[in-house]
């Protein structure tokens, strides 16, 4: 492969594409655990029930059992000189996992009525063995509570402490998730890497598409020519 036929064939606005292309790339695997969702098999939600969650495990399916929320999440925006008031964007419930161990998961606001509504069937069925109707489908990541949200961590335990279990009993959980605290996060936040993985794949792949197109019609012209040379 020649330098001088790369140089020729290698256009400016190929090389804004393959580079725009990296840089979403980039961004998208900075999601870090998020981004593998794009190449892990998912599990349901009755897989977490027997096995327990480990970080970066891809869980999708309805969840059907939640002990209720235990923390909320609020965004606001920051301008120079003021900010606006503080929105509550989504909450953070309590599930089981595996036999003995607890998680939580993060839904969006407009999900609370159905998982309210979940927790109380999720009650009933403890009491008195009365199926749960409610579910909520998901479809998100594991990863570990500090990375989503600090003071999560902190948040969990204060409610796992008011239920009444003691720090060497949550210790003993944790064999449930891996050696630490989880929470299950999407979905915006996996739409997100699907729709910023798959623009920066398609940009990259035009990029090396266009590359390629063009350094064959270089190399069958450069052929031509050395062609007509030996012929004269």
């Amino acid at each position: 492969m020649k330098i001088s036929t790369l140089l020729k064939v290698f256009s400016p606005a190929n090389f804004v594409l393959l580079l725009f292309g990296c840089i979403v790339l980039g961004v998208t695997i900075k999601k870090g655990d998020i981004f593998s969702l794009l190449f892990k098999q998912a599990h349901d939600f009755d897989y977490v029930l027997e096995n327990g969650l480990k970080e970066g495990d891809h869980i999708e399916g309805d969840i059907y059992y939640n002990l209720g929320p235990f923390a909320s999440q609020s965004t606001y925006t920051q301008y120079e000189t003021y900010r606006t008031g503080s929105k509550t964007s989504g909450y953070y419930y309590v599930i089981p996992a595996g036999e003995s161990g607890f998680a939580a998961v993060y839904v969006r606001k407009d999900d609370k009525n159905t998982m309210d509504k979940m927790a109380e069937e999720t009650y009933e069925y403890l009491n008195s063995g009365a199926d749960v109707q409610t579910v909520l489908h998901f479809n998100g990541v594991a990863v570990k509570m500090e990375k989503n949200l600090r003071g999560l961590e902190s948040a969990f335990k204060s409610q796992l402490k008011e239920w009444g279990y003691t720090d060497t009993e949550m210790e003993t959980m944790l064999a449930s998730t891996g050696g630490e605290y989880l929470v299950l996060e999407g979905p915006a936040d996996v739409t997100t890497v699907y729709v910023m993985g798959g623009i920066g794949l398609l940009m990259v792949a035009l990029a090396i598409f266009l590359f390629l197109r063009r350094y064959k019609k270089e190399r069958a012209w450069e052929k031509e020519q050395e062609a007509g040379e030996i012929q004269l």
